[in-house]
């Protein structure tokens, strides 16, 4: 299968960039356990042919030209880059992760080239358009693809039924993938936070948890978005301002995903303040240390609560605050939330759980770890350009 989320180039670009969100982290880790599972997987992605590799482990890898943002002859090549570098990927299935135009795109390749189209959310946000697109045209053609889309992958039961009312359709429930880490071992910390700066996430709820418990270490990544909105750019100043004012309020320059995980084995918890989301990836490689989660206003499937993940707000500032204060005095005590934590990821993202359901999605085949022998190992191959 091919997947097509082209922001994963800048996982991979020999040339340093920003880093890509939780939806790029989580396409690598499934394409790379398909292919140790004996399927076939590519991934098209953003960047000069000289500066990404063939492939990695496995997975090729197929350049596309970044978007630029132009008028009307910018759709015109947007469509033709998405059109071109799918038909370089030749595979019997698609998959696209994450509301944008280029699923009706996408849906439009797909029912010509006969192929199959899998349309893959990547958070809550991804059934409530208006507040991603500005656009009737771009939502039109969004809503397109949806309804060209074979079947839709959602990662939680809540999505399932968010699916059910703003598309009426069904959606096929597949977790997201995630590996038990090297459980953490040291002291923690520092509380750490990780995401884009833009305003749903309200990096600003942080830097206030920061100022309320001066007692506390607070570690924060923040990534701007690729040619930010002007109040994103006056969201990042506020928080560069503040966290100079702060002493104990770290602000990190954006770095690769190893380096994450470094500081993730170091945290107290993994800090989600974010309005919404889908299953967020800093919580499940903190779970898959043992480290806990503390989320102000969204629990995807109540997981937190339910399986002793760490803490959640409901959306008070006053609960946040107590939360942080218990897990920083309870820091060096927490065997058995950490021993919840990875069971947690152990039985609920296993890689061959996840692959499995993958497979039946894409090749109707019955739930197992492999794909059926009709992909076999090598099959995608990029056309000439």
């Amino acid at each position: 299968m091919v997947f097509y989320t082209p922001w994963v180039g800048a996982m991979l670009a020999r040339t340093p960039c920003l880093p890509p969100g939780g939806a790029e982290t989580q396409v690598l880790s499934i394409a790379r356990a398909l292919v140790r599972h004996k399927a076939s997987a590519a991934i098209i992605a953003y960047g000069e042919p000289d500066d990404l590799p063939s492939s990695i482990d496995g997975v090729t890898i197929v350049a596309r030209p970044a978007y630029r943002k132009k008028r009307i002859i910018g759709k015109f090549l947007e469509a033709f880059y998405v059109w071109r570098a799918l038909w370089q990927a030749p595979s019997r299935a698609v998959v696209l992760r994450g509301a944008s135009i280029e699923l009706g795109l996408a849906g439009i390749y797909a029912r010509l080239a006969r192929r199959q189209l899998v349309f893959s959310t990547a958070s809550v946000g991804d059934f409530d358009i208006a507040k991603l697109m500005s656009k009737r045209r771009d939502m039109l053609i969004y809503r397109a693809g949806v309804r060209l889309a074979n079947a839709i992958v959602v990662q939680t039961e809540e999505q399932v039924a968010m699916c059910r009312a703003s598309f009426g359709r069904d959606a096929r429930l597949i977790k997201s993938i995630a590996m038990v880490g090297q459980a953490q071992s040291g002291h923690p910390e520092a509380f750490l936070w990780v995401g884009r700066l833009v305003s749903y996430k309200r990096p600003l709820e942080y830097v206030a948890l920061a100022r309320s418990l001066p007692e506390a270490r607070f570690w924060m990544v923040g990534v701007p978005s690729p040619g930010p909105a002007s109040a994103d750019v006056e969201l990042i100043e506020k928080v560069r301002v503040a966290a100079a004012e702060l002493k104990n309020l770290e602000l990190l320059a954006p770095r690769p995903h190893d380096e994450i995980e470094e500081l993730m084995a170091r945290a107290v918890a993994s800090v989600n303040t974010a309005d919404f989301e889908g299953m967020p990836n800093v919580l499940l490689e903190a779970w898959s240390r043992g480290v806990p989660a503390l989320a102000l206003h969204h629990d995807p499937d109540r997981v937190i609560q339910t399986h002793g993940l760490g803490g959640f707000a409901g959306g008070s500032r006053e609960t946040l605050i107590n939360l942080a204060r218990e897990q920083w005095e309870e820091r060096d005590e927490r065997d058995a939330v950490a021993d919840r934590c990875r069971n947690y990821i152990t039985i609920h993202h296993s890689a061959d759980h996840v692959v499995g359901l993958w497979s039946e999605a894409i090749f109707g085949a019955r739930q197992g770890t492999e794909a059926p022998a009709a992909e076999a190992p090598g099959e995608i191959t990029c056309a000439a350009s």
